[in-house]
């Protein structure tokens, strides 16, 4: 088994401005590990950053699109010079336009998948010779239960983290021998911090009170699955690894789950807010400005 001490170990957390980011960064932290807090958002990255900093961590906030080339190359360099070698890096960053599939254009799609899969797939390759170099090294790829229940509105992105899922298994199979494991932290519905909690709030839909899984408890289940080297991590309300069982033998029970939770009907509602967004920001575009006091593409 390939367990890996996370005091004084040098761990990359991207998504890290908000959402659950932030929790596993303050679960590193506090098993000793240096952090580097990576997201696009700097003024909500600094104040992360400071946050933990104050709380007696030695952390950094790295601002960088990591959809871009050159800034995962220039991220990995800036944590390198700043904290040391990476022994952890966990691929937290993703989203989803939450549209109906075929209203996205090609740009977008190709947009999803860069952000969710292709991103995770090239910073783990440009950490990885370092990592096997010195025989010891984790990645943590967090996933979603999207892909395995059918979650409406959700086509690009369930094919990415259900990529990220396949990604895992084979790089821990190729490498963990030689020092350098992977974890797959499986995601069902989150609350407080989540992204469906931002989207409800924003919408003005309530999501139930139940079944919504603790941001903290997330950070918690990462930390773990890196100490104790665990191939998957189901973070699910319940039973998850029983949930998730349950979901891959029967592939049609996520479909019949939704529309009698009435999560199609509450998706439905998102997806059609969500286009009317779209519209208003195409509208922005071609007048060239904002339209009725808003900032082109402000949600």
């Amino acid at each position: 088994m390939t367990k890996l001490d996370l005091g004084g170990a040098t761990a990359i957390v991207t998504g890290g401005s908000r959402g659950i980011g932030p929790y596993i960064a303050d679960a590193l932290a506090g098993q000793g590990a240096r952090v580097a807090l990576v997201a696009r958002s700097e003024p909500e990255l600094a104040v992360n950053a400071r946050r933990l900093a104050d709380a007696g961590a030695e952390v950094i906030a790295v601002p960088a699109d990591i959809t871009s080339a050159q800034a995962r190359r220039e991220l990995i360099e800036v944590v390198e010079r700043r904290l040391g070698p990476v022994d952890v890096l966990v691929n937290n960053a993703g989203g989803d336009l939450q549209r109906e599939f075929h209203n996205l254009t090609e740009d977008e799609v190709q947009g999803l998948l860069e952000l969710n899969l292709t991103s995770a797939v090239l910073l783990t390759r440009l950490v990885l010779a370092g990592m096997l170099e010195r025989g010891r090294g984790h990645v943590v790829n967090v996933s979603s239960m999207a892909g395995r229940v059918s979650f409406p509105y959700t086509e690009a992105y369930a094919a990415a983290k259900d990529g990220l899922i396949a990604f895992t298994r084979v790089l821990r199979a190729d490498y963990r021998s030689r020092g350098v494991s992977a974890s797959t932290i499986i995601l069902g519905p989150v609350g407080e911090a989540g992204v469906g909690a931002r989207t409800a709030e924003e919408v003005g839909i309530k999501l139930p009170p139940v079944g919504l899984v603790a941001p903290a408890k997330i950070g918690r289940q990462t930390a773990r699955a890196i100490r104790r080297d665990k191939r998957e991590l189901a973070v699910l309300p319940g039973p998850g690894r029983l949930l998730r069982a349950i979901m891959d033998r029967f592939p049609g029970l996520g479909p019949a789950l939704n529309r009698a939770s009435g999560t199609n009907k509450t998706m439905r509602t998102v997806a059609e807010y969500r286009e009317r967004e779209a519209r208003l920001a195409a509208a922005e575009r071609s007048a060239g400005g904002p339209l009725s006091g808003r900032g082109a593409g402000e949600r």
